[in-house]
């Protein structure tokens, strides 16, 4: 159920997103564009935004219900039979230095220049 709101309210943040950046960008002499009217040359790139927010609000909808209907069919089991073959070693069991702070002799036995 959780999943459903926050799937709906992703959905309404963009709608409202979609439907607030149009009005944001007119600059309320009817061309969207202040570039255009100043005589500049501007390119228009709020197609080009809307168009990729489209895509990815259809894509993460389309990856979304994908991932819950594996994990409908019990493509994510709770207790899986087979564990991805992974050690982790803490630092301290890692192979010690000579020195007794692990830094052994950084310079190659000669005497380091003033830092």
């Amino acid at each position: 159920m959780k999943t459903r709101v926050i799937s709906a309210t992703l959905v309404a943040l963009l709608l409202a997103t979609a439907l607030v950046v149009p009005a944001a960008a007119d600059d309320g002499h009817g061309s969207p564009d202040p570039m255009v009217q100043s005589g500049g040359a501007g390119v228009d790139v709020l197609p080009v935004v809307l168009w990729s927010l489209a895509g990815v609000a259809v894509f993460s909808v389309v990856l979304g219900v994908l991932y819950l209907l594996k994990r409908q069919v019990g493509g994510f089991p709770e207790n899986p039979e087979w564990v991805a073959p992974i050690s982790i070693m803490r630092s301290r069991d890692l192979p010690a230095d000579d020195d007794a702070h692990g830094h052994g002799d950084a310079h190659g036995g000669h005497a380091a220049p003033a830092h």
